[in-house]
Parts: C-alpha cells; structure tokens; sequence
C-alpha cells in the first residue's frame, strides 16, 4: 500500500504545482490592474482586440482642467501579443457636433490621450490605429451623465 500511496501523492502534489504554476501565469498575462481607470468599451476590429480605459481626473484632482479625462487603448493582436508599437488617433465628437482630435502616446502598455468630456451627453468616438502595414479603424458611441 505504502508503495503505491507515495508515488502517487507526489504525482498529485506535481501537478498540483504545475496547474497552479499555469493558472498564475495566465492571470498575469490578463491582469486588469496593469490598465489605467475603469474599462468603458472594447472591440475586435479585423481580429485585433481593442479594450478602452477611462479615468477621471477630477476625481483625483480638486483643480479645474481643460481635459479632465484621460482615455487609454490597449491593443492585442491576432496571437494576443500587446501591440506596443505604432501610432494611434482620436477623434472625439460630442452631441453638438464639437470634435477634438489627439494623437496617442505609449504608455505602459498602452496608448493614451487627455480629452475634454465634462459636458453630460453622448460622445462618438473614432479611433485609428496604424500598426506597421495593418490600419484599424474602429468607432463607437459613450455617454458621460
């Protein structure tokens, strides 16, 4: 019995620190607390994975600012590696038709923008992504209340 009851242990207890070894990892590779703010819109735009972050910086900051909203993109492309490379665009329309229009810098893992969204309404919001040779276009709508 003791013969076949320590082997086996040991092979529960190696496997048990291989799947922990993987599940650890793998919360590592997906881990949100990497981005900045609060996760407000993805996409998949030609199997790229676009996942929008935005932070309120009003909420840290008691001063008045001229864009009080920070907006970050994460990309990942068609093998789920970050896209840490290449230039990104946005153009910001609100509800009256008044559009802002910023380039992104890398941060982090990232690209980000500063923008104005304090008036409540409905934004639509148009991102290009240009990534070497791929060009990704994507557009959607956020409401500020």
């Amino acid at each position: 019995m003791k013969k076949i009851l320590i082997p086996l242990l040991t092979l529960m207890l190696a496997a048990l620190i291989i799947t922990g070894t993987t599940f650890s990892m793998e919360k590592h590779e997906t881990d949100e607390s990497e981005k900045i703010g609060e996760l407000f819109h993805t996409s998949t735009v030609d199997g790229y994975m676009l996942s929008y972050y935005l932070m309120d910086l009003r909420e840290q900051q008691k001063k008045d600012m001229d864009k009080p909203h920070h907006i970050m993109v994460y990309i990942m492309d068609k093998d789920h590696q970050k896209v840490l490379e290449g230039k990104v665009g946005f153009m910001i329309k609100d509800s009256d038709g008044n559009t802002q229009k910023a380039m992104a810098m890398l941060m982090g893992e990232g690209f980000g923008i500063t923008a104005d969204m304090k008036k409540e309404g409905i934004y639509t919001i148009t991102t290009k992504a240009v990534l070497g040779d791929v060009n990704l276009m994507d557009k959607f709508t956020y409401e500020t209340k």
